[in-house]
């Protein structure tokens, strides 16, 4: 998994693994962001806000704009409050919205 990953990041507490997110991307137009976690003792701390943050400008510093991902059940708000918005039900995950 991580062999074929383009871009991932890793939060440790001391040696302890607390965060983690990475891409998958074409490199050109499409990159989808995987396996965004932050152990649940972590939450609230802007552990994921930071990781999220740094994997979007990522792709942007890149010329990719065409960011997505599949949000878990619940983290809906997390992800629209850092420019993702839904994408209707019959197309599931998000998809980035860049700042007007």
């Amino acid at each position: 998994m991580l062999e074929h990953t383009w871009y991932m990041l890793a939060a440790y507490d001391g040696e302890q693994l607390v965060g983690f997110g990475r891409v998958v991307s074409d490199l050109v137009l499409h990159a989808m962001i995987y396996d965004m976690i932050v152990l649940p003792a972590y939450q609230g701390q802007g552990i994921g806000g930071e990781i999220l943050d740094r994997l979007v400008d990522k792709c942007l510093q890149s010329g990719i704009r065409d960011i997505q991902l599949f949000c878990a059940r619940g983290k809906r708000d997390f992800y629209e409050k850092r420019g993702f918005m839904a994408r209707p039900d019959d197309a599931p995950g998000m998809q980035y919205r860049r700042p007007t």
